[in-house]
């Protein structure tokens, strides 16, 4: 129930009206359905992209939505806002999101994949898992951009972080 009312909020904002500033890319081209369907054994019924700017960065994202709406898979990407002149501090979330102890600013993003995040080598300049039993994420951050890749289905975790590391193996090859 909880992966649904997820997959429901996600879909529903990547359809809302968010503001697009220029620069912004479509999320989508990212990872291409058939390199989903190669990771998750089902075809992508739809893809839906979105943008939106919030606290000095662009967010990009894409939803491929799935037959089996638990195996659906979720790609944001997040980048400085290219309409802003100062430095966004992209690199100073990452470490609040990863390096911080405690309550910091950002971490609801990582709210519902709850846990301490599991660190993944061999991707990206730094790499993070944050998962539950239900659903989780990776984040990637390379250069100037993060992604969070995320993903459900019924498989333990060192499944699901092979899985979204292959994806994001992909998405890093066409990351503009």
């Amino acid at each position: 129930m909880r992966v649904k009312v997820w997959l429901f909020l996600l879909s529903s904002l990547l359809a809302s009206g968010s503001t697009v500033a220029s620069g912004n890319f479509d999320a989508c081209k990212l990872i291409a359905p058939s390199e989903i369907e190669a990771v998750q054994g089902e075809a992508v019924l739809d893809a839906k992209s979105g943008n939106r700017m919030t606290g000095g960065f662009a967010i990009a994202q894409c939803f491929y939505a799935l037959p089996s709406q638990a195996k659906s898979v979720s790609l944001e990407v997040t980048r400085p806002d290219p309409t802003q002149s100062a430095p966004s501090g992209l690199r100073d979330r990452w470490k609040k999101l990863f390096h911080e102890d405690g309550d910091q600013e950002g971490e609801g993003e990582r709210e519902e994949e709850a846990g301490k995040p599991q660190p993944v080598s061999g991707i990206g300049d730094e790499a993070f898992w944050s998962g539950n039993p239900l659903v989780g994420a990776l984040y990637v951050l390379k250069g100037d951009s993060y992604l969070r890749i995320s993903i459900g289905g019924a498989e333990d975790a060192s499944v699901k972080i092979r899985k979204t590391k292959a994806l994001a193996q992909k998405a890093l090859k066409r990351l503009p």
